[in-house]
């Protein structure tokens, strides 16, 4: 009897006070498991630890796996996951899914970046145009000295390639146009085995994003690029006065399309107000998610930039 009366004493304290049961997840509170792009983690892995820096003792719990695009995609359409991170957009019949609930889908241009051709740090060669790397990739420029600027480096062309990655999909798409690859072509499983493999190999090539060359901490050259033509399918057009001058990934040029293989990073979540994945997708959108972008040599996707007269 003692029992029960404790129980209806509690209930009818709540009725008149007003009791509510707590919110198991708010903007800084919850769980959140996000898929990141390998192409472009290191950028984003710093962004879920530095939400976690701060917002772990409030109760979030924000993890993640890198993978592809394609399969971060398709896992968010699935209703599996809540938050991605993407080097492409999705396609009309990818935004499908959610024509039901349009409200539903947020995407948000977070940053851009570069993808680079890199080669080993002792190669003469600085510079390459995209006609060039379209060569390469088809297997009609198999030696250095086949370049127009090949700096009296000789020898076979050894090409690294990432399998099933975001850097070959783009390729792909910028490149090859249906073509293959050469049969040649050494096989990676990822972007830091791509740029050990070129650090080990004096005659290689390879495609990384631009941030993983810091991240990686090898001794591999970025190559200048130059448009030879301005390509109908690419997503983002490089400027007439531009075309046949050689740029380096530099944030300035990235952000001016001057650089040719500019990217966009995407980020898409199924976001309600007052939830954890909106909590997180305002932080990497706003002032200090955007200034990790910064300090990490990426263009900002979301903030206003300020290009320095010397650049």
């Amino acid at each position: 009897m003692r029992t029960n009366f404790i129980w209806f004493l509690a209930l009818a304290l709540c009725i008149a006070f007003g009791c509510q049961p707590e919110k198991t997840e708010t903007a800084t509170k919850g769980n959140l498991h996000v898929l990141i792009s390998e192409s472009v983690a290191p950028a984003l892995v710093e962004q879920v630890n530095s939400f976690m820096e701060i917002y772990a003792k409030n109760g979030a719990n924000v993890t993640y796996a890198v993978t592809t695009s394609d399969e971060a995609i398709k896992r968010f359409i699935n209703d599996t996951i809540r938050c991605i991170f993407t080097t492409r957009p999705l396609t009309a019949d990818e935004r499908k899914t959610f024509d039901a609930n349009p409200k539903e889908l947020v995407e948000i241009i977070v940053a851009y970046d570069g993808l680079v051709a890199v080669v080993h740090h002792k190669n003469p060669i600085e510079q390459i145009t995209t006609k060039e790397v379209e060569g390469i990739l088809k297997g009609a420029i198999t030696r250095w000295e086949q370049l127009s600027r090949s700096a009296k480096m000789k020898g076979r062309i050894e090409l690294f390639i990432q399998d099933s990655s975001d850097a070959t999909m783009y390729l792909h798409k910028r490149m090859l146009h249906g073509a293959a690859l050469p049969k040649a072509t050494h096989r990676t499983h990822s972007s830091l085995q791509t740029l050990q493999s070129i650090v080990n190999e004096p005659l290689s090539i390879g495609f990384v994003g631009v941030d993983w060359i810091d991240s990686a901490k090898v001794p591999a050259k970025v190559l200048e690029i130059a448009e030879t033509d301005q390509h109908a399918d690419t997503t983002f057009k490089v400027p007439p006065e531009s075309v046949g001058k050689f740029y380096s990934p530099h944030p300035a040029h990235v952000y001016r399309s001057y650089y040719p293989f500019k990217r966009a990073i995407y980020l898409y979540v199924r976001s309600k107000l007052g939830s954890i994945s909106s909590g997180f997708s305002s932080y990497v959108a706003n002032k200090d998610g955007q200034q990790i972008f910064l300090r990490r040599k990426l263009v900002p996707g979301t903030q206003p930039i300020r290009l320095r007269p010397s650049e």
